[in-house]
């Protein structure tokens, strides 16, 4: 978790520095950068944590992982 959340916040970052640098403008108003950049930290940590949770409760049933791949793309 040490690692994920870190990478998945400068995902994040980066996504959103590319669609700065592609439309020329800033998408926000300043005062909504703040609740995004809460959003984005809180999101990431709470999925981080909840896929190491799920992987650790259904560790030996390798059969349904499809089913959970899909569960988290729509989380």
């Amino acid at each position: 978790a040490l690692v994920d959340i870190p990478f998945f916040w400068s995902l994040m970052c980066l996504m959103f520095g590319i669609l700065v640098l592609l439309t020329r403008i800033c998408p926000l108003e300043a005062s909504d950068a703040l609740t995004l950049i809460i959003c984005i930290f809180g999101y990431g940590i709470s999925l981080v944590l909840f896929v190491y949770l799920m992987a650790f409760k259904f560790r030996t049933g390798r059969s349904n992982r499809y089913v959970w791949s899909f569960t988290f793309i729509l989380v």
